[in-house]
């Protein structure tokens, strides 16, 4: 049963999704804050980041499903005409875990996501198109926070749409191996996913760049406060380590529409590859002689 399979998952982000809605939601009839941005509905500041916690999964769910049947294509065939062009093709053909177990899948689409909105979101110029204007001149310190959190779900649905046309490919099985760019060299022989090389790619830039980000953000903003001991420079620099793990589990409902049609995604794939002549197993991807 679908239910049985994904139980854990569904549990996991019902709970949090719903403690974070439902928080914000009653703190909205107690707290009668004005607004931190007029990007989002309402003048309520509790409200404000009510909506916030609901369109993270929305956003993640259109970057991830749409996104990968458009860029999934682009990428087998620029990756085919260009770094690949002397790589030979196959396919590899996997069965579907019984288990689901990708949880924490989403933690580099996080990664990604808080970098981006570290970059843009704390921006003088995103500061200026986000935050409003007597909000970010009474509280100078706490604008670029604000700034980054009502830019997460745009940034969290670019970056799961980077994400998603690699796990197209990772899921469709195509590989490639180097065996007949390195005949006539030393170099080892290679047999690679061509979903994993872009990946790889994806994951290194996403760790690497959050956490310049972020030790530029708490520079930032610790000259504003002048006090590391400051409350609202801790919330403001702590807030963001519980991020990645807020934003994985709401890109749950996404990971697992995309485990469903998992079959559909990869004849998809699989399709295109064939127009491209890539439509068996690698024949001998080590031996050279039969290359």
């Amino acid at each position: 049963m679908v239910n049985s399979r994904y139980k854990k998952q569904i549990v996991l982000f019902l709970v949090l999704f719903l403690l974070a809605v439902l928080s914000f939601g009653l703190f909205s009839l107690i707290v009668n804050e004005p607004g931190f941005t007029n990007l989002l509905p309402t003048n309520n500041m509790m409200l404000q980041a009510t909506f916030i916690f609901i369109l993270i999964p929305i956003t993640t769910l259109i970057g991830g499903l749409f996104t990968g049947y458009f860029l999934g294509p682009l990428f087998l065939l620029f990756y085919k005409k260009t770094i690949g062009i002397q790589m030979d093709f196959g396919i590899q053909t996997r069965i579907k875990p019984k288990i689901f177990m990708q949880t924490w899948k989403g933690i580099f689409p996080a990664f990604m996501a808080i970098n981006f909105a570290l970059m843009i979101g704390t921006s003088q110029f995103g500061i200026d198109l986000i935050v409003r204007s007597d909000y970010a001149t009474n509280n100078p310190g706490l604008a670029p926070l604000i700034g980054f959190i009502v830019s997460l779900p745009l940034m969290s649905g670019i970056s799961m749409g980077l994400f998603s046309p690699v796990w197209f490919l990772l899921d469709s099985g195509i590989v490639f191996t180097n065996k007949t760019k390195v005949r006539d060299k030393i170099e080892p022989i290679e047999v690679r996913s061509i979903g994993g090389w872009y990946h790889y790619l994806l994951k290194g830039y996403a760790g690497i760049g959050v956490v310049v980000s972020y030790i530029i953000y708490v520079i930032n903003i610790l000259r504003e406060f002048n006090n590391p001991l400051d409350g609202g420079f801790i919330s403001a620099a702590v807030s963001l380590w519980i991020m990645p793990i807020l934003l994985s589990i709401f890109c749950l409902p996404t990971l697992i529409i995309l485990d469903l049609n998992l079959e559909s995604r990869r004849r998809f794939i699989l399709k295109f590859a064939k127009k491209l002549g890539i439509e068996k197993p690698l024949e001998n991807p080590f031996d050279l002689q039969k290359s």
